[in-house]
């Protein structure tokens, strides 16, 4: 897969002026938040709508997309989020081979699982064909060649549907990555006990899921209601949190799965140097390039504030009661 490459403003064509006007965006039931921008494209599909906007307060990189007024993702800090979803569930699993990623049209999430050199199989299931399609057109360089790697295969359909046939079909993931719309939406459902529970059929052993859980200070029920579906199903479910600059605000992840605390199954190390023999060496190598996650601040991404404690459930335990597959 190539390397990230970085984009120049001719490539996203930021500018300070010309177009530019107030865009906003819901931050939780009471608070909002807007950006200057400008834009580019804009679209309306059976599913929503999609737009491709320039802000210029991210500098060079500030070309992002929204999908029904929501910012999904900006070239200037999506790998904040793509990182985080995907590096430490599969460096903590330590043999993934297939990986699912539910939405995921952007392409991000698959580019980070492709790093890995021992993932055979990406399965990107996009409802709506309209995202891949402008991600392509409009932000290249966020899927940076990820669709037209062998080892990608991108579905356009329900991922509830794609679920229910890889079950049928006895199929198994070693990873799955909710890379989609937020809890509160069109994908409400698949934020719920019972979609987790057949997420959890579908793991091999040894698997593990990651998610995006939304802001644990503007979005305080809908992170607590995610996290308490996730504690029902799972044995480990572990939060996190990080800055996402284009979501203004704090975010907050989770991991969840029978086989490992994501927080302290950390299994390779892509810091060590690369001459250290075996699959260290080997995840040194390809993961070089990150811009957000390292091990050396893995620890950190688990070090959750006092004042969030009560809202992510950190002052317990929250393991599931053992349940049979």
């Amino acid at each position: 897969m190539p390397t990230k490459r970085d984009v120049t403003p001719e490539d996203c064509g930021t500018s300070p002026s010309g177009g530019v006007q107030p865009l906003s965006a819901p931050l939780g039931p009471w608070a909002s938040y807007a950006f200057a921008g400008r834009t580019v494209f804009a679209t309306t599909t059976p599913h929503q709508r999609i737009e491709v906007v320039d802000l210029p307060a991210l500098g060079p990189l500030g070309r992002a997309y929204r999908l029904d007024g929501r910012f999904m993702a900006s070239l200037a800090d999506a790998h904040i989020c793509h990182e985080l979803m995907v590096h430490p569930l599969l460096l903590a699993h330590g043999a993934v081979q297939r990986v699912l990623i539910l939405g995921g049209g952007d392409g991000g999430s698959a580019r980070e699982a492709l790093r890995h050199p021992g993932v055979r199989e990406v399965v990107v299931a996009e409802l709506d064909a309209q995202v891949p399609a402008t991600i392509l057109q409009y932000l290249p360089a966020m899927a940076d060649g990820a669709f037209d790697d062998p080892r990608t295969t991108l579905v356009i359909g329900d991922a509830r549907d794609l679920v229910d046939a890889a079950l049928c079909r006895k199929e198994r993931f070693d990873a799955v990555v909710f890379d989609l719309t937020e809890a509160d939406g069109n994908a409400a459902a698949l934020h719920e006990a019972p979609f987790f529970a057949r997420i959890r059929q579908l793991l091999g052993p040894g698997g593990g899921v990651a998610l995006q859980l939304g802001s644990p200070w503007f979005q305080r029920d809908q992170v607590r209601r995610v996290l308490g579906a996730l504690r029902g199903v799972f044995r480990h479910v572990r939060p996190a949190t990080a800055y996402v600059p284009l979501y203004g605000t704090q975010w907050a992840l989770a991991y969840a799965s029978d086989a490992f605390d994501v927080r302290t199954a950390l299994h390779a190390a892509p810091h060590t140097a690369p001459s250290a023999p075996g699959p260290v060496a080997r995840e040194s190598h390809h993961l070089r390039y990150l811009r957000h996650y390292a091990p050396h601040r893995h620890a950190a991404l688990f070090d959750i504030a006092p004042e969030l404690a009560d809202i992510l459930g950190e002052a317990r335990t929250g393991n599931a009661p053992e349940t049979t597959r």
